[in-house]
């Protein structure tokens, strides 16, 4: 492809732009170690490192040209041998021009943002089109779901379990998952990764709204850099006449729903949902049952009610957000919502570990932020007979300040505390434990969460609920600069398999 049909417009470049039309580029790439010959080599300024530090090694490996941003070049760029074009918005530029290189996409594209219930809302939805036989699949931080029976030609560029992929992993992605038939595609998208340009150039035809309650702080300013963040999903992202799908129960949603309804000049669709009165979807009860949850919900002059299999309120709001975004890609109304009664919940989201010798009920969730574990315990109270207990601890170079607030959280609603380590990375573990039990004095402390996992499985019992939080579907664990084997599902597996066959020898001496 033509060097001048992938980047449309640039600043400034050193060379004769007349022979730029002539430059035929080959592939794309922002890490100089992956350029080959022909490429299009993005030198960008990332959190550890310059891109421009990289651009002599991507010229030595046979890049064709160099993009970079407005920064006065040096004397290696000036005298590059290759064009230099310079731009406000490299990042942009990347993703416009990945989409430009590999053009194809899934016919129907929905994108989630929001704090919690991000994976949820995506896997839900995937499950509800497939339920209909739609040819449908995921993206987010479970990885990519729904491939399985796919002829995908090979690995998917690299692409990582991210919440949101980079540019040049997503739009390879896209262009392979519409070449393998797929229609319908749930895409998580994170603050970072809307902030970085990482979506952009994909076709959004309906956005999600969940919630948003604090976290990210160590990379956003403030709260409202973060939902700054969030909106550009519906501001930029949303295509004209596409449909914005929002929890109003939520004020920064409340917020929001009101800026787009204020907008006429894109035609936004906006759906709202939520126990607030005068949503369009506006759930009237949620009913703990024995099978999971019975919801009811009003829509215009007609009351449903939905069972759904699962544990937890916001549960039960990621699933209307699921089908009422699944609504408004074309299935009809009972459809969506008759499709929920089959939905199981995510890896690591309100997991239900079965099988304790005790009856104890085990939940894995990913719950790492203040609010997250708040209604995590919150929906588990009515489920525990007797105690219920939790088990966390909190990331080390990440936001501090929620570090007590996640500890208070657990002393108001849990009756009993276990704090133990998450991952930790640079930090001292010790300290990020003291700062969560300054504000639960009560809890009990053990740092390796292996042995914390084992020990409260052997205490606890019938009529009890055990929350492990905090790391959910993760399989490692950084501690330093290593990154760790480690399962909360595997290891509790473990410890109840033991407990269990203890226990039956118990019985048969």
């Amino acid at each position: 492809m033509l060097l001048t049909d992938l980047i449309s417009s640039f600043a400034a470049d050193p060379h004769d732009t007349a022979g730029l039309a002539a430059i035929d580029i080959t592939g794309l790439a922002a890490d100089s170690r992956a350029v080959t010959a022909g490429d299009l080599f993005f030198a960008l300024v990332g959190s550890h490192a310059d891109g421009r530090d990289f651009a002599a090694a991507a010229i030595t490996a046979g890049a064709a040209a160099i993009v970079t941003d407005m920064r006065p070049l040096d004397d290696a760029l000036q005298n590059a041998t290759i064009p230099v074009l310079q731009t406000d918005n490299p990042r942009l530029a990347m993703a416009q021009a990945a989409a430009r290189f590999w053009p194809r996409q899934p016919a129907m594209i929905a994108a989630v943002t929001g704090t919690n219930g991000k994976t949820s809302t995506v896997e839900f939805m995937r499950q509800i089109w497939k339920r209909v036989t739609w040819d449908s699949a995921s993206i987010g931080t479970l990885g990519m779901q729904g491939i399985e029976s796919r002829d995908m030609q090979g690995t998917m560029m690299g692409l990582a379990a991210l919440t949101t992929p980079d540019a040049l992993r997503l739009h390879p992605a896209l262009h392979q998952l519409a070449g393998a038939g797929i229609t319908h595609l749930a895409i998580e998208a994170s603050s970072h990764g809307l902030e970085q340009h990482r979506l952009d150039g994909m076709n959004v035809h309906i956005a999600g709204f969940t919630n948003l309650s604090r976290d990210h702080l160590d990379h956003h300013p403030d709260m409202d850099a973060y939902f700054a963040a969030k909106t550009r999903l519906f501001t930029d992202l949303l295509m004209p006449g596409g449909t914005a799908v929002i929890n109003i129960d939520d004020a920064h949603g409340a917020r929001l729903a009101a800026q787009l309804r204020g907008d006429d000049s894109r035609e936004i669709v906006v759906l709202t949902i939520g126990e607030t009165k005068g949503a369009d979807f506006h759930i009237q009860a949620i009913t703990p049952m024995e099978f999971g949850l019975d919801i009811t919900v009003a829509h215009g002059h007609t009351v449903m009610r939905v069972p759904v299999a699962l544990a937890g309120r916001f549960q039960a709001m990621n699933a209307m957000t699921a089908a009422v975004m699944a609504h408004a890609s074309g299935l009809a109304l009972h459809d969506s919502l008759g499709a929920l009664a089959y939905v199981t919940g995510a890896e690591g989201r309100m997991q239900l570990i079965a099988g304790h010798p005790a009856g104890l009920r085990v939940i894995i969730d990913y719950a790492h932020t203040p609010d997250a574990l708040r209604a995590a315990l919150v929906a588990l109270r009515p489920e525990a007979g007797n105690r219920l207990a939790v088990l966390f601890g909190a990331g080390g170079d990440r936001d501090p300040g929620k570090r007590p607030m996640m500890g208070a959280a657990a002393a108001e609603l849990a009756d009993l505390v276990f704090v133990t380590d998450d991952n930790p990375r640079s930090e001292a573990p010790d300290a990020i434990r003291r700062d969560i039990i300054a504000a639960c004095p009560q809890a009990r402390e053990i740092s390796d969460r292996a042995e914390a996992i084992s020990v409260a499985l052997s205490e606890l019992g019938h009529d009890d609920v055990l929350l492990i939080a905090g790391k959910g579907h993760e399989n490692f664990q950084l501690v330093g600069d290593e990154t760790l084997p480690f399962s909360d599902a595997s290891v509790a597996r473990k410890v109840i398999g033991d407990l269990a066959s203890a226990r039956q020898q118990g019985a048969q001496r």
